[in-house]
């Protein structure tokens, strides 16, 4: 009596579609640094999380660097929309920081990633430098209404360049805890504050 030939398993690199494995391996790697941070980030690991060979993964990403590198592309895309999205009532410039900095509180991992030392310096992937334009772009549009200058105007670069070092400095102390705030001061009362300090400096009040 004839038995039925066993039906083979499907390899790892039949379970998936090639024209979207490349926002899966994405979306797995920021579970991957959410849970972990960027020490267990690799491509093996990806593709363990997505369920294909690690040679699939890397007819998407030729390493780990461009991995990463996409991925904070990503995060500067989403700041960027935050900063565009409706915000609360109160002065333009506090709304652009306070929005800026829900985020970096809230997205900690990617935060710490998108300005990561392994960006700084040397070649950049197009895609990243684009996306980092667009957000400080971003910044720069807010404060031109702000002023009522052109974007291009010199006080408006300026400006944007200001608040984005004092908005990420104040986000990365908090993140990195080196300073602590009561919860009862919450993150809006926190930036009027401090926002508030800067402008009295400045103005020498």
């Amino acid at each position: 009596m004839q038995t039925a030939p066993k039906k083979a398993s499907p390899r790892k690199r039949d379970t998936y579609h090639v024209g979207n494995l490349a926002p899966q391996l994405l979306d797995a790697a920021r579970r991957l640094l959410d849970e972990e941070g960027p020490g267990k980030l690799s491509l093996r690991a990806v593709s363990e999380r997505v369920g294909v060979s690690p040679t699939a993964a890397y007819h998407h990403f030729a390493s780990r660097g461009e991995l990463l590198a996409h991925l904070a592309a990503q995060g500067f895309r989403e700041l960027s929309q935050v900063l565009a999205d409706d915000r609360e009532d109160g002065g333009p410039l506090l709304q652009v920081c306070l929005a800026y900095f829900r985020f970096a509180r809230g997205n900690p991992a990617i935060y710490q990633l998108m300005f990561g030392a392994e960006f700084v310096s040397g070649e950049t992937l197009p895609a990243l430098a684009e996306a980092r334009d667009e957000a400080f772009g971003r910044l720069e549009r807010i404060i031109a209404d702000e002023l009522a200058l052109p974007r291009d105007a010199s006080e408006v670069r300026a400006a944007a360049l200001a608040s984005w070092s004092y908005i990420h400095g104040l986000a990365s102390l908090m993140i990195h805890g080196v300073i602590q705030v009561p919860d009862a001061v919450g993150d809006e009362r926190l930036v009027e504050l401090t926002l508030g300090g800067l402008q009295r400096v400045f103005r020498g009040t």
